[in-house]
Parts: C-alpha cells; structure tokens; sequence
C-alpha cells in the first residue's frame, strides 16, 4: 500500500490501472488510489493470455510499476512486444528502469519498494522505507459488540500454514491471564480456523469470540480500537500492524522475519523456530512490553 501512495502522488494527473487478482478488486477500489482495476486470473492457458495481452495493448500505457517481480510478470513484459514497449520499472530483463540492487531478494517488502521506486526516479523525501498508508480504511462495526480494553488474538492461519500456529493450548492459557489482568482477549479467526478456536473455547467458553464474523475492513477498524493484537504470521496480523495496532507477532523458522514480518516501532517479533516451544511466560513478558507503546 505505501508504494501505491507514493506511485499515485508521483503521477497525481495521471489514469492509473492496476492489474491484480480478482479477489482483491474490492478491497483494491476502496483505497483511492486507482482509476482502473482489471482482474489477471494468471490463467495458464494460451487463449487466456493472449486475450489478456490484446487487452494489455490497448490500454496504451506509458509506464508499468511491476511491484510483484515475478516470473508471470516477467512474461508480461515480453508479451507487450514486439517493438516498443512502455517504461517498465522491475526486474524484466531489458526493462527501462530496473531494479539492480544485488540483495533485493533479502530486502523486505517495504525496503524493496522503496528502492525500487527510488531507481525508477521517485524523490522519496529521504524515506528509505514505504510503510502502508491505510488511512481510507474505514467501516461500522457498532453491530459486532465490541469491548473496550480489547486485546485481539489470531489464533490460526491458512490450513497450509498450520505448522506456523502456536498451541491453541496455549493461546487459551494466555488469554485467561489476560482477563485476570483486566483486559478483554478477544477472538479472530476464519473458516479454516474451527478446530483451533474450538479448542480454545473449550478451555475459555466466555471468551468474546468474533471468529467468522468479520471481514477485512472490520478486522482494520477493530485492530485501530484495540489495545494490542496477538497472532500467528497470518493476514490479519500484518493488517493490524499497517492500523499501527501494537503487534506481537509469534514466529517461526518457517520464514525469516526480517524479509516478511510486519515493522514499526510497535511491533515486536518474538521468535521460535518451533513454536510449541515458545512457552507461555515468554508471551506474556511481550504482550506487556507492547501494551506499554505509545505510538
């Protein structure tokens, strides 16, 4: 989000499109920042691809911001030639204003934005990185009955990324101790998640529980209203994070947290290279070292 700020300031006068998948359409249309969204489906078929290149050329345009650098983008590039392509800010080869920086790949996203745009001729201002700006997020969430001192926490993640999770056990555990220190631990969660929250409510029955009762932009608002959220390395934690919510984020060797964790002064990662061994007081010292951030 801070790199689509920062390329709609630069062009303020400018039709700018945005090519993503279909299922972020709508989140992508509430930010303000484009006049023109197109869903890429990333079809592998030939028919597919050549309706989208046909599509592609007719638009005309004069510069691509490539933000995702990969291989699929990296055929786009080659599939608006022949002959003159538009300005291409990435990785393609032979694009007009790559990104040649050797340790891109080990620079974090906003790091490597920031970068990017920096080498495409952007005047940062001296930011060397590009945080997001979710300022336009906003949605009612009177109906979700919300407590005050809440303390959000994301017990799942996706089912492929179970073995990122911290014990519900444990998280059950934890949020009792929190209501014993007069906070209100408040449940999120989706579909995918069942099994876990099932098994914290077990344990904590009265736990206020909104597992499947919220969306993205409801999840945004609650994190901004929050005293603090909790979570594994899923969606909703680094949205919280962008809501400027204190974070603490459980980790795991799954991935390195320096390239993919949230960032910011009120985030804190605390890391296990397995979680069922990061044990319940090491949360708890966190989770108030957290609580403590002012912004």
């Amino acid at each position: 989000m801070g790199a689509f700020a920062e390329i709609r300031h630069q062009h303020s006068q400018a039709h700018i499109i945005l090519l993503t998948s279909p299922a972020y359409i709508d989140l992508m249309g509430k930010t303000g920042y484009f006049n023109q969204i197109i869903g890429d489906a990333r079809s592998r078929n030939p028919f597919l691809i050549g309706k989208l290149r046909a599509q592609l050329l007719s638009l005309n345009v004069e510069r691509v911001y490539d933000l995702q650098n990969s291989d699929r983008t990296g055929l786009y590039f080659k599939l608006l030639g022949p002959g003159k392509r538009p300005e291409w800010s990435g990785i393609a080869p032979g694009c007009s204003h790559p990104q040649k920086r050797e340790n891109r790949r080990k620079l974090h996203a906003f790091l490597r934005f920031a970068d990017q745009l920096k080498m495409a001729g952007f005047d940062l201002k001296g930011k060397e990185e590009l945080f997001p700006d979710l300022s336009w997020l906003k949605r009612e969430i009177s109906h979700l009955d919300f407590p005050k001192k809440a303390v959000l926490l994301v017990p799942g993640s996706s089912l492929r990324g179970a073995y990122k999770r911290w014990p519900a056990e444990r998280y059950a555990e934890f949020a009792l101790w929190l209501k014993d220190k007069g906070f209100n631990p408040v449940l999120l969660g989706g579909a995918e998640d069942i099994e876990v929250i099932n098994r914290i409510l077990n344990i904590f029955p009265t736990i206020h529980n909104l597992s499947q009762k919220t969306n993205f932009f409801e999840i945004g608002v609650l994190a901004s209203k929050s005293l603090a959220i909790i979570g594994n390395d899923t969606g909703s934690i680094h949205l919280a994070a962008a809501m400027k919510c204190p974070t603490l984020v459980l980790w795991s060797n799954a991935s390195e947290p320096e390239i993919y964790a949230p960032r910011g002064q009120h985030v804190k990662v605390l890391y296990s290279p397995n979680l069922s061994d990061l044990r319940l007081k090491q949360v708890q010292e966190s989770v108030l070292e957290i609580l403590e951030y002012k912004g």
